[in-house]
């Protein structure tokens, strides 16, 4: 094992992982969390782990896949649908947060090089964490959690051009914009160059070619990561921006949901390890000699962020329901503010000592937002009581909504049942979103189409389950079928199973299936008689 170091550290941090996870477990602490804690278990308390050369190539790695699927995620259509309001709150939101977390870091006492890097790392939430405290809570659909989504789009693009604008100081010697930074500006542009020209002219045939073999899809997504990963390094750019450039070309295939289902998990095994090293590399006497600043900075994360984008989504006109529950949601520090600051530490903008203050802070607000967002609504309730939510603005209530737009109806599996759906649903002059793991089973369908995989929460988002009218399901797979049905209800959107083992249907009842198809003998016309019956479709 000595003549393979890397394979025991690795051995260490994976299993310190997995037992801070399931210690953690009962407390639903974030995973970001539970992985830092296990560092500065091994790290700083034990003393039997210290990161080496291999496991920082393995944290990069791990970090240049985060941005890989973040780009993944960038798809032109999910940004038009980010809205208006998304967009200008979050530019806003960023802004002001930077300026204001900056101005208290100098304050504290801190340095400008300091406050510059502190004044970033309160400025952006983390994608990973808000999505599962929505996932939890089932808000996913609900429109604060689609306004908290978007703003995190939006600062996920902010996110790309601050690592540019890091990189071209760390690589201009941080004395001006200068040299490192146009060269880095430069190589962005030849790569997104190259980028746009391969999803023209080679990424859709290749992958359609391909599109019938899921773990094809996967390795040739990794290996056109991997291209741009290495460009960005010839052309002297950071390879994480070289990764997000390619997760972007990529987002605008219509395998891009199958393709972040795939990937995440081993996104998930990375970014155990760089946030193991984070945790180790900590200096805690340093850091609790920071306390009072890291006390200062937390309140100005958990208080001060979600008040400056509740205000400003009531200027937007949004409720203040809404409002105060997308800004609490967004009340913590992002893994980006890691990575920013680690960045700037190697690169020599920045001391040690700043890496481990934005790590208190960090398990400090990711921490107390876990506990904070599910109690969000009685929070908010309580607050509205005593008057004290009106420097919000907008209505105090939800205003009277208007009847909505007739939703749409999502149809998965596109076997013969499948497809025989959606072309009566589109006779029947129904907007329908068609979904299959196999691009080629969707061509020629009258039909919006996603391609995926129903168990993935990315894939709920890209159909617009949270407000389709139904959902109908042809499959004739039991854990994809109930999984669906459970999440229909949770969204309590009507869902018709296809309950092709008549077994199973005291079971898919109880998820919430609203109707049954127990045979695909049953007839279209007879199926939409029930689907008329329940009020779903005229």
């Amino acid at each position: 094992m000595d003549q393979f170091p890397i394979l025991r550290d690795l051995g260490v941090v994976v299993i310190a992982a997995a037992l801070l996870l399931f210690a953690a477990r009962p407390l639903r602490v974030p995973a970001i969390l539970a992985y830092m804690l296990a560092g500065l278990v091994l790290g700083p308390g034990l003393g039997v782990f210290a990161v080496s050369e291999s496991v920082e190539v393995f944290s990069e790695l791990g970090i240049a896949l985060l941005l890989f699927v973040v780009g993944l995620e960038m798809s032109l259509a999910a940004l038009k649908d980010v809205g208006r309001a998304a967009v200008v709150v979050g530019v806003a939101q960023v802004s002001i947060t930077a300026l204001l977390g900056g101005a208290l870091a100098l304050a504290a006492g801190l340095d400008m090089a300091a406050a510059v890097f502190i004044g970033l790392a309160a400025a952006f939430s983390s994608t990973v964490v808000v999505i599962k405290l929505l996932d939890r809570a089932g808000a996913l659909g609900a429109l604060h959690g689609r306004l908290a989504i978007g703003i995190l789009l939006v600062q996920d693009v902010l996110v790309a051009v601050a690592l540019t604008v890091v990189g071209g100081f760390v690589d201009g010697g941080g004395d001006s914009l200068g040299g490192g930074l146009a060269a880095a500006f430069l190589g962005i542009a030849a790569l997104a160059v190259l980028a746009a020209a391969a999803v023209r002219f080679l990424l859709l045939p290749l992958f359609a070619w391909l599109a019938g073999s899921t773990e094809a899809l996967f390795v040739l997504s990794l290996a056109w990561a991997f291209v741009f990963i290495v460009a960005a390094e010839m052309l002297h750019v950071s390879v994480e921006l070289g990764a997000f450039v390619a997760g972007v070309a990529l987002a605008q295939l219509p395998y891009n949901v199958e393709l972040q289902r795939r990937v995440h998990p081993l996104v998930d095994f990375f970014l155990a390890v760089f946030f193991v090293s984070l945790g180790a590399g900590m200096d805690p006497v340093a850091a609790m000699g920071q306390l009072g600043t890291a006390l200062l900075l937390s309140a100005f994360v958990l208080i001060g962020k979600p008040l400056i984008v509740a205000v400003l989504l009531g200027r937007m006109g949004h409720d203040r329901e809404t409002s105060f529950l997308a800004g609490v949601t967004l009340g913590q520090i992002s893994e980006f503010a890691f990575i920013l600051t680690a960045m700037a530490a190697a690169g020599g903008l920045i001391g040690e000592q700043v890496l481990s203050l934005v790590g208190l802070v960090g398990l400090i607000t990711i921490g107390t937002s876990s506990v904070l967002v599910p109690l969000a609504p009685r929070l908010r309730a309580t607050l509205e009581r005593r008057g004290a939510l009106a420097i919000v603005g907008g209505h105090p209530t939800p205003p009277p909504r208007t009847p909505a737009p007739e939703g749409h109806v999502v149809v998965v599996g596109m076997n013969t049942l499948g497809r025989m759906l959606v072309e009566r649903f589109a006779d029947l002059g129904e907007r329908v979103v068609a979904v299959d793991t196999d691009a080629a089973k969707l061509r020629g369908l009258p039909a919006a189409i996603v391609v995926g995989s129903v168990d993935s929460p990315a894939l709920l988002r890209e159909a617009d389950v949270a407000r389709a009218r139904l959902v109908v399901s042809a499959l004739q797979i039991e854990e994809a079928n109930s999984m669906l049905a459970y999440r229909c209800g949770q969204l309590g959107v009507p869902v018709s199973i296809h309950a092709f083992d008549p077994t199973l249907v005291p079971e898919l009842r109880e998820l919430g299936a609203r109707h049954l198809m127990i045979s695909k003998h049953d007839g279209i016309r007879q199926m939409a008689a029930a689907f008329r019956r329940l009020g779903v479709i005229q």
